[in-house]
């Protein structure tokens, strides 16, 4: 039931249509949560799934889950997959994914399905309609510092059709 995190394009492949956001990536340990019955959390870190507080980032991770456990079951239940990153000041979602197919859901429907759960998710700044690769690093230079990790999706229909990893150039 291992999860798997969302796949990032090579930067050489064509963008397709769509709506660009963009969001500096937090860093930290990647986390992953899924349901595979109600209430029965299979919560991973780093890739490993986390049954007791064996490190002090798997005690992070439980606490910060036991503390949404109901919420969380009732908007992911077992159709859904969360994934994350636990860092210093806690959990950041960066996605919830489709258990069926692997498509992660748009940045809106994000911050809508994880309204009621008290969960941080990622900043996302709308670079508008899509455009040439050399067009977008433009922009987000003028959004974020140099060195900034970010990612750029291209959302259509309520999902992400398209993610890049860039770091900010001068």
């Amino acid at each position: 039931m291992q999860l798997q995190p969302p796949v990032i394009e090579p930067d050489d492949a064509p963008l397709p249509e769509g709506d660009v956001v963009a969001a500096p990536l937090p860093s930290g340990a990647p986390l992953a949560l899924r349901f595979a019955s109600p209430y029965e959390p299979w919560l991973a870190v780093r890739e490993r799934r986390v049954t007791a507080e064996s490190e002090s980032e798997h005690r992070a991770a439980l606490l910060w889950l036991h503390r949404r456990l109901i919420p969380l079951s009732r908007v992911l239940d077992v159709g859904y997959a969360l994934h994350g990153a636990l860092t210093s000041t806690g959990v950041v979602v960066t996605d919830v994914v489709s258990v069926d197919d692997g498509v992660a859901v748009d940045h809106a429907q994000l911050a809508s399905m994880l309204d009621g759960v008290d969960a941080r998710t990622l900043e996302f700044v709308s670079l508008g309609a899509g455009g040439s690769r050399s067009d977008l690093l433009a922009r987000v230079r003028h959004l974020f510092a140099a060195g900034t990790p970010i990612e750029v999706r291209v959302e259509d229909r309520r999902r992400v059709v398209a993610r890049r990893r860039w770091r900010v150039g001068r």
